[in-house]
């Protein structure tokens, strides 16, 4: 049992459905992370859209469960006592400080960049600030003070894994897999025979897409994924090194969310024969991102139906990492790789894992 305990401040950003469930984790884990690992989580920030809560010493217990009931009530922070203006971040970065990103922001990957060079750390759900410029993110996979492992598989161990590989001396030679439990399911449904628009607005009903289903139908997400990995892997890609396929023509993408849905019957026909004419060879298609040094794919793709990527069925994350020590058999990670509880589990074991290293 750990006596001391160390006290790592914590400024969160993002109180959606991750934020929201992290917050409830933090406050709910506190003693066990005392007693395991002699570490305390203290959130000092908590901001969203419309402002930031903040106190050097801890939010007080009564305004995080404030922040809470407005998080599951799907309200904004200004809607508490003491808000201030998100622009007052940066001077508030400090040696020690961690700063996690929970949203789906844009514009914050200067902000992680800031907590790291004052001396703290950076943890991140958010895809985006690692999915620019290499010249602009870089430095966001080459310090150790950052962690980013739920920007790929929720919470599996995706990038602690491959991480792993690299410090053992291992080098990746080619990574693929299925990255999207929103495209996971859809192709299942596909391969049983549902049309096309039927399973789009299935999903889009079950909440495994965004509310504009063509945000996950493009493919940029799983291109985001997979860019990730291969920065990781130690290849500087760029978002331009990959040829990603979207599941709708690009006729259709300047229609609204209510016209594309009306219009999406009629692509059951194009995607029932591509399945089916799969289907006729004792395949199936899965859409599968694969990446190495030099670009990588990302799109609908023919595999066995007896292999591990035809027998995925809902949201589920299959990742094969093929290196110089796995070479006749892949490293292989598969399991849930979406929902609000894993991924914020994820980002609470990113957190208390970069907080031992700064303690």
């Amino acid at each position: 049992m750990v006596t001391d305990t160390r006290v790592i401040p914590v400024i969160l950003l993002g109180t959606g459905n991750v934020g929201g469930t992290l917050l409830r984790l933090i406050q709910e884990t506190r003693a066990t992370a005392a007693r395991r690992k002699g570490l305390e989580l203290r959130l000092i920030g908590l901001g969203d859209i419309s402002g930031l809560l903040y106190d050097p010493a801890g939010l007080p217990d009564d305004l995080l469960q404030a922040a809470q009931r407005a998080a599951e009530q799907r309200q904004t922070l200004d809607v508490l006592p003491g808000i201030r203006p998100l622009e007052d971040l940066p001077g508030l970065l400090d040696t020690g400080v961690v700063l996690a990103d929970v949203t789906a922001a844009k514009s914050t990957g200067g902000l992680l960049q800031s907590a790291v060079a004052a001396g703290g750390g950076a943890v991140m759900a958010n895809k985006n600030p690692l999915t620019g410029l290499w010249q602009d993110t870089r430095l966001l996979f080459e310090r150790p003070q950052v962690r980013y492992e739920c920007t790929v598989g929720a919470g599996l161990p995706v990038i602690r894994s491959l991480k792993h590989l690299l410090d053992t001396g291992d080098q990746a030679v080619q990574i693929e897999g299925c990255l999207s439990g929103t495209l996971g399911y859809l192709c299942a449904g596909l391969e049983q025979g549902t049309p096309y628009s039927q399973m789009v607005a299935q999903a889009r009903s079950l909440g495994y897409t965004e509310p504009d289903p063509r945000d996950d139908l493009s493919g940029h997400d799983v291109a985001r994924k997979a860019l990730i990995l291969a920065r990781t892997a130690g290849w500087p890609l760029e978002m331009s090194d990959l040829v990603v396929e979207p599941l709708y023509p690009t006729a259709m993408a300047g229609l609204s969310v209510d016209e594309f849905l009306a219009a999406a019957h009629q692509l059951d026909d194009e995607y029932a024969s591509r399945f089916n004419d799969a289907g006729s060879e004792e395949n199936t298609l899965r859409y599968v991102a694969q990446v190495g040094p030099e670009g990588g794919t990302v799109g609908l793709a023919p595999v066995a139906k007896a292999s591990p990527l035809g027998a995925l069925h809902g949201p589920a994350n299959y990742i094969a990492f093929h290196t110089r020590y796995y070479s006749d058999l892949p490293l292989v990670i598969s399991g849930p790789g979406a929902g609000p509880l894993v991924t914020a589990a994820g980002v609470l074991d990113d957190l208390l894992d970069l907080a031992s290293d700064l303690a």
